[in-house]
């Protein structure tokens, strides 16, 4: 045992990587740590046939390639607490917050760590030395109190996180146990007592979308779904190339009108590849309960489908679907800046692929249908009321658009 552990721990010495922002591989025991505990425990599985987390390239075996997997990660070190959930348009005297998490094992002392809105300057506001995070637990820190408060020492520079969407900073320092740690969490323009929060979705990865409730300092709730989804994607037609089409259902079970009077802005619908809808203005489009709403390339050549006589058909005009996926954004108007610039809040978003981009994904397997790529079928939403952008809520089927998904 003692040769065996020497001998690995000769190969792992040699490598000794730079802190980053998630767990790193080989951290067994759960601490956001590769180190000696890790080792022993990786040791003790090697050359085991079993199912164990030391059998890091899955193949059922703890083997050298393994090990050289582990050594690849030896002493890294990856940030324990992530950024959980933000408010930052909250309403009347409320307080904006940003709600931390430690996702470890251990007990995480952060004091001395920093919150802060610019990249440039991440020093901003100081948590209080002794302040402790324990193992899978929450801690709040508020703008009125803390991060935007005078009166608070740890404040050197005041600031608040903006409604038209902003970027949350968590900067670790000289941590002696946790170094140089920089965790950045994006996030867009929101509604007044919206929060966004982390959503981990089938593919493995997290996205901070907007959420149902507010939760400071316990686990999130669902993402916010509605009141308008996209329900149907045809983004590689079979036959016709112009036989695009995106179709949009309203789940909410009361009207909901694409235009807003206050701002006498239009909803809209944004592709990455060149789409940027807006519905109209002169005479605004009401969406009943249940009813499906159709943008298009090119109506004529929908004639190929059988769309309900009854359904309303916009031309989404210049631009087409990514042949090869992309995202797709229903927007509509938020607030304007003091510069005079418009931020649009984002109701759905789907980021679609063909099915045939593994290397984009964390375990090497893209899990969008592949049928929907120029085979005949369209993506169908399985689900419209649970969160739209994860393919674990689509499939490929005959295309229904302005009907009910089969």
């Amino acid at each position: 045992m003692k040769l065996r552990l020497l001998l690995i721990a000769l190969v792992v010495f040699l490598y000794h990587p730079a802190a980053r922002a998630d767990g790193p591989v080989g951290d067994f025991n759960e601490d956001y740590r590769v180190d000696m505990s890790d080792l022993l425990f990786f040791a003790n599985q090697w050359l085991v046939r079993s199912d164990t987390p030391a059998d890091l390239n899955d193949n059922d075996y703890v083997d050298g390639v393994d090990l050289a997997l582990f050594a690849d990660h030896w002493q890294e070190k990856g940030s324990p607490i992530v950024i959980n959930e933000v408010l930052a348009h909250a309403h009347a005297q409320a307080s904006d917050w940003v709600e931390l998490y430690n996702l470890s094992s251990a007990p995480v002392h952060i004091g001395g760590w920093f919150l802060s809105d610019d990249k440039n300057d991440l020093e901003r506001y100081q948590i209080p030395a002794g302040t402790t995070v324990e193992p899978h637990g929450y801690y709040v820190l508020y703008e009125v109190t803390q991060f935007g408060n005078a009166l608070d020492p740890g404040a050197k520079k005041l600031f608040a996180y903006s409604e038209n969407g902003d970027c949350v900073y968590l900067f670790s320092g000289a941590d002696a146990v946790f170094p140089n740690c920089l965790v950045a969490q994006p996030f867009g323009p929101s509604e007044t007592s919206v929060s966004f929060g982390r959503y981990l979705k089938s593919t493995g990865v997290y996205d901070f979308p907007t959420m149902r409730e507010l939760t400071p300092g316990a686990a999130n709730s669902y993402p916010l779904v509605g009141p308008i989804v996209i329900n149907e994607i045809m983004y590689h037609p079979a036959v016709d190339a112009d036989a695009e089409y995106v179709e949009l259902l309203n789940i909410s079970g009361a009207p909901v009108t694409l235009f807003d009077p206050v701002t006498l802005e239009p909803w809209r619908l944004q592709a990455d590849t060149g789409v940027d809808f807006r519905f109209p203005t002169d005479v605004p489009v009401t969406v009943e309960a249940n009813e499906h709403v159709l943008l298009v390339r090119d109506p004529g050549a929908m004639r190929r489908y059988t769309v309900p006589a009854n359904v309303k058909v916009f031309d989404w005009g210049s631009g087409k679907l990514g042949n090869g996926g992309e995202q797709i954004r229903l927007l509509k108007p938020g607030d304007v800046d003091e510069n005079g610039i418009r931020y649009w809040i984002e109701v759905d978003r789907v980021e679609y692929s063909d099915g045939a981009h593994g290397d984009t994904f964390p375990n090497g397997v893209d899990s969008w249908p592949t049928e929907a790529d120029g085979l005949g079928p369209s993506l169908n939403r399985l689900f419209p009321s649970r969160y739209g952008n994860d393919p674990n809520n689509w499939q490929a089927t005959i295309p229904s658009p302005g009907s009910t998904n089969d």
